[in-house]
């Protein structure tokens, strides 16, 4: 997989979706520590952490425009 088309699909993503993705992936904070910074429970990070890859894994299989 290139970089560019991770970047893509990170980008096509909502911004719900790539603000629990940043705290948990690219921050590397724990599912705690992103609760703590974004003031919700610690349930709602695996929740959001969860469809938000599912939705990067949708995004990174749907053919880039004109390939």
């Amino acid at each position: 997989m290139r970089p560019v088309s991770v970047a893509r699909a990170f980008r096509a993503l909502p911004t719900a979706h790539r603000e629990i993705l940043n705290e948990t992936v690219f921050r590397e904070r724990s599912v705690n520590e992103a609760a703590a910074s974004l003031g919700v429970p610690v349930d709602e990070v695996k929740a959001r952490v969860y469809h938000a890859l599912r939705a990067l894994r949708v995004a990174l299989d749907t053919p880039e425009p004109g390939r």
